[in-house]
């Protein structure tokens, strides 16, 4: 990745490796909003503005340090692309090629558990009111916007609260899961095999095997899992590979055909498929 910095500027030279709206569209993200040309995106207690300039993209942030790492600069994505477009079928070439920009985001787990806890049999829009409700009635002021909160704040909530928020029956997961999370081991998930690392996850209440597999994904780094769902159904058939109506076992088996860039794979494919309106079907 081609990048400099200058003062609180993270300056983005190679566009070829960092697209904004490819990264913050592809279903991994939910705390940003567009406003002309400018992007501002919070993640923690942090924000930074993006917008693109010529032929680069200029990421302004007093958190410089924590957004050089967020936005995964120091890994090279050329390889990436590169293994899975000469690698695997057509469609990845078409998808990589599509997404091209696309990067996977350093994020933070606990808010990862609670964004997709809250994402759960829901839509973006939808989504991003809700935690952007919750941030407003429990994180700390900032300059013009919320911390999202941190697990002790979150806890201090009813299920009222998250119901008058916006999140419906996964209310009551969310006061269940502040609980869970305040002496919860984040090391262990972190030391241990991704099958074990999902055991952990889905002890959380609200937490099942795709919601895992994001936290996994985007909270951990694991990128050698693939989230199924209503896109991955039709990315599965597209695939051609053989019929099969478990969720769990489509997970399976397009994480061996993927490996270790099976989370990769998905992103690029999951937001080509997506943008597109791709319907293909079991």
């Amino acid at each position: 990745m081609d990048y400099r910095i200058d003062g609180n500027n993270l300056i983005i030279e190679d566009l070829s490796e960092f697209n904004i709206a490819h990264i913050l569209d592809c279903g991994q993200v939910f705390r940003y909003r567009k406003e002309g040309d400018c992007y501002t995106l919070f993640a923690k207690n942090c924000k930074c503005l993006l917008r693109k300039d010529d032929n680069r993209v200029i990421i302004n942030t007093e958190q410089r340090d924590f957004f050089e790492e967020y936005f995964d600069l120091k890994t090279d994505y050329a390889a990436i692309k590169k293994a899975l477009s000469e690698s695997f079928p057509e469609l990845l070439k078409k998808a990589v090629s599509f997404g091209n920009g696309i990067r996977i985001l350093k994020q933070d787990p606990f808010e990862m558990i609670i964004s997709f806890i809250i994402s759960a049999n829901n839509n973006i829009p939808r989504i991003k009111k809700i935690i952007e409700k919750i941030c407003c009635g429990l994180g700390e002021e900032k300059d013009g916007y919320y911390a999202f909160p941190t697990v002790s704040q979150l806890a201090k909530a009813d299920v009222n609260f998250f119901r008058e928020c916006g999140a419906g029956y996964r209310a009551e997961y969310l006061v269940e899961a502040a609980k869970t999370l305040a002496d919860f081991d984040y090391e262990a998930v972190r030391k241990a095999d991704t099958v074990l690392a999902r055991k952990k996850l889905l002890a959380i209440k609200g937490v099942g095997p795709k919601v895992a597999d994001c936290i996994l994904l985007f909270g951990f780094g694991r990128t050698d899992v693939f989230p199924v769902d209503t896109w991955s159904r039709k990315i599965y058939a597209a695939l051609s590979l053989e019929e099969e109506r478990s969720a769990r076992k489509m997970a399976v088996r397009l994480e061996e055909m993927f490996g270790g860039l099976a989370g990769y794979a998905q992103q690029y494919l999951f937001y080509y498929f997506r943008e597109n309106k791709i319907n293909t079907v079991i």
